[in-house]
C-alpha cells in the first residue's frame, strides 16, 4: 500500500483510497489473533540489559583477542545505542580516549548526523565499556593495527583475519572490516552460549539501552538524542511504553 501511494504521488495522481484494503488487512489480523498465530504479534528483539551482559560475557576468555573483541563489541554497542551497521562503520580515528572514558563519533543514518557519544566508566568492571574498549584497542595495536576499521574480523586461531577471496578476487572489506550481519551473530551466539531465552539480534543492544535508560528515569528526549532516534520515533515510544506501563500503571498506589 505504501508503494502504491508513493507511486501515485510521484506521478502527480490523487492519493488512492485505502479504506477497503485496510479493512481486509485488519480482518486478517483479527483472524490471526483469534487463532493464536505467532504472526499476529509484532516481533521485537529482546532487550539486552546489564544482567544479560554479565551472563553473556561470563564465559568469554578476555585474555584472547577474540574475547576482547566480543566484550568491546557488546559493551560499546550498548553504551552508544548503536545499530550494528553504525557500530561496524566505526574507524579507529572516531574513538578518542578522554578523562571521562572515551568519546565515540557515530554516523547516525536515520538522522543523517555525526553524533559524539561519551562512553563513561561504570561501577561494575565486568560490564564497564571503557576498559573493555581500551583492552581491545591495545590488542589491535599489538597486532599491528592502529588505524582503519575499529571492528575487524578475527579468525578461529585468534588472529586478525586476512582479506576474504573468492576465485582469486577480494570480497568484503579489504581492510577486514566486520559486516553488520557478523556483528549481529556475535550477540546471538553469546546469548545462546549463556543459555538466555528470547529473540536475540543486533538490535538487542539498542533496545536494551533505551529500556535501561528509561527505567533509570532519564528523559525520553535525551534518550532519543543519545541514540540517534528521529523525532517522534514510534519504535522508541514503544520501548518507553514497555517500561512506563508498569511504572505508571493505574494499579500503582491504589491500595489493592
Amino acid at each position: 500500500m505504501s508503494a502504491v501511494t508513493s507511486w501515485h504521488e510521484e506521478q502527480g495522481r490523487p492519493k488512492p483510497n485505502m479504506r477497503g484494503a485496510r479493512a481486509v488487512l485488519n480482518a486478517y489480523k483479527d483472524r490471526l489473533a483469534v487463532e493464536k498465530e505467532a504472526a499476529a504479534r509484532a516481533r521485537q528483539a529482546t532487550a539486552a540489559l546489564p544482567p544479560q551482559f554479565r551472563a553473556m560475557l561470563a564465559g568469554v576468555d578476555r585474555s584472547t583477542l577474540a574475547g576482547k573483541w566480543n566484550a568491546a563489541l557488546v559493551l560499546l554497542g550498548f553504551a552508544t545505542a548503536a545499530r550494528v551497521s553504525e557500530l561496524v562503520a566505526l574507524d579507529d580515528d572516531t574513538v578518542t580516549e578522554v578523562e571521562h572514558g572515551f568519546d565515540v563519533t557515530l554516523y547516525r543514518k536515520k538522522v543523517r548526523k555525526h553524533t559524539p557519544n561519551p562512553v563513561l566508566y561504570s561501577t561494575d568492571p565486568a560490564t564497564c565499556p571503557v576498559p573493555a574498549l581500551r583492552a581491545y584497542r591495545d590488542a589491535l595495536a599489538a597486532a599491528g593495527r592502529t588505524d582503519g576499521p575499529l571492528f575487524v574480523r578475527v579468525d578461529r586461531w585468534d588472529c586478525l583475519a586476512p582479506p576474504m577471496t573468492r576465485r582469486g578476487r577480494v570480497i568484503g572489506g579489504p581492510a577486514g572490516r566486520m559486516t553488520a550481519e557478523a556483528a549481529a551473530e556475535v550477540i546471538e551466539r553469546l546469548a545462546v552460549s549463556a543459555g538466555l531465552s528470547g529473540d536475540w539480534s543486533g538490535h538487542s543492544l539498542r533496545r536494551g539501552f533505551a529500556t535501561a535508560a528509561r527505567a533509570a528515569g532519564h528523559d525520553p528526549l535525551e534518550i532519543a538524542r543519545a541514540g540517534g532516534w528521529v523525532d517522534g520515533s514510534r519504535v522508541l515510544a514503544r520501548y518507553m511504553d514497555d517500561v512506563d506501563r508498569v511504572k505508571n500503571s493505574p494499579l500503582v498506589g491504589i491500595g489493592l
